[in-house]
């Protein structure tokens, strides 16, 4: 009897250091993480530690934002691929469709709302994780407009110039642009050109298809007068450098009340508050030349979180979805801490004037537009931005634009075939 005790305690003991050893094992589990977005860098912290706390596991992210695409790029050839990357959706969906791992049977998935999986989804299958449903438009300074007796909301072009106006003759500046930011420029541009590849080219995926085929361009099309006619406004409007504008510079001056209007997406909302916590904001809706009935917002679910297939870890990059996407902390990240709308349903709605504008607009049915630029081949919307860069700084002319957009698009999709 005592031999026997004496074996079940060595057992006992045995079993138990390989239990710890295992839960020592799970605990230095370290999952590398690329991503872009730096104004969520706290909030980024915010997740890494509560997962950290509840599972032992570490998230090592590194936020990157103009050099992102080049960096992902040289670790995928290199072999040095991240667990978990973030992109794009749509045509990325094409771009890193080897290099992922497909979600389609994991349980949690059915826990997301069908219209967010949308940009994600390839012939029945879903490779990649929706992270945030955003908008943009233009946002602006309600107190400023309150001050200046500005009561009815401009939206179109010559609605916004006379607005512009008044308020630079108060001595207030109308735009801070963010021109110097590659992306502000492809957002701002293709929102006014949404409602017209609808309406006049067959639909978003047919007008993008003809784009990649060379059946139709940029100089094919008279809308794009609307495009230019909006950035030579921002740019009348828009402060003595407005080529040195970045994002920073928009938000703290909108919050400041030294500039009254930006375009801009809700993720704008946490650094305007930053400066200024009691800032009074709001969504304008985005010109579409004249035509008043077409204003709208950009509303979609574009960020994309991916898992690298074949990581050894795998399996630990899945668990970490399931929780973000089950947990209550997870439910809770997006609309409490980032503050913006989430993918996940039954989530709540966050407590944020620009998610509360999206919403609001949405349910009087205002155009809500999908970010159809994001299915332009991989590499377009840095390349098109530079050249829309060049035009305000007053380098190129309509002409001469129009023709770069032509070459650079048709150089892209032809290597993207």
């Amino acid at each position: 009897m005592k031999k026997f005790t004496a074996l079940c305690l060595i057992l006992f003991c045995a079993a138990a250091l390989l239990f710890a050893g295992s839960q020592k094992d799970q605990g230095a589990t370290t999952l590398s993480l690329l991503f872009y977005s730096p104004e969520l860098q706290n909030q980024y912290n915010d997740m890494v530690m509560a997962y950290k706390a509840e599972t032992g596991v570490t998230l090592d992210i590194t936020v990157l934002q103009t050099d992102f695409r080049s960096v992902l790029t040289s670790r995928i050839n290199s072999g040095d691929i991240p667990d978990v990357f973030m992109s794009s959706a749509y045509a990325d969906n094409n771009t890193y469709k080897d290099y992922c791992y497909d979600l389609t049977n994991e349980d949690f998935i059915r826990n997301l709302s069908p219209a967010a999986l949308e940009g994600v989804t390839v012939n029945g299958r879903i490779l990649g994780y929706p992270f945030l449903v955003q908008s943009h438009s233009f946002i602006y300074n309600k107190k400023i407009f309150a001050d200046l007796g500005i009561t009815t909301l401009p939206r179109t072009l010559a609605e916004y110039e006379a607005v512009a106006q008044k308020i630079q003759a108060a001595g207030i500046q109308p735009f801070a642009t963010g021109f110097r930011e590659f992306w502000v420029l492809p957002q701002t541009a293709w929102q006014a050109l949404a409602p017209v590849v609808e309406k006049n080219y067959g639909g978003y995926a047919s007008f993008v298809n003809r784009l990649n085929n060379g059946t139709i361009k940029f100089s094919d099309i008279p809308e794009m007068a609307n495009v230019f006619d909006l950035l030579d406004l921002i740019k009348k409007y828009g402060g003595p450098k407005p080529n040195e504008s970045d994002f920073n510079d928009q938000t703290s001056m909108i919050a400041s009340g030294k500039a009254a209007i930006i375009h801009q997406g809700n993720w704008a909302e946490d650094t305007i508050r930053q400066t200024n916590p009691n800032a009074d904001i709001g969504f304008l809706l985005g010109p579409v030349g004249n035509d008043a009935s077409l204003a709208g917002i950009m509303f979609d679910s574009n960020q994309t979180i991916r898992i690298s297939k074949g990581t050894k870890n795998e399996k630990a990059a899945v668990a970490w979805l399931r929780w973000l996407t089950t947990s209550e902390y997870g439910k809770k990240w997006i609309p409490e801490k980032i503050k913006q709308l989430s993918p996940i349903n039954g989530a709540g709605a966050p407590s944020s004037q620009i998610a509360e504008d999206t919403v609001r607009l949405l349910g009087q049915k205002v155009p809500g537009y999908p970010w159809f630029y994001q299915m332009f081949p991989t590499g377009t919307e840095q390349e098109l931005g530079a050249i829309l860069q060049g035009y305000c700084a007053g380098l190129t002319d309509r002409r001469a634009t129009l023709t770069a957009l032509d070459d650079a698009y048709a150089k892209i999709a032809k290597a993207a075939q």
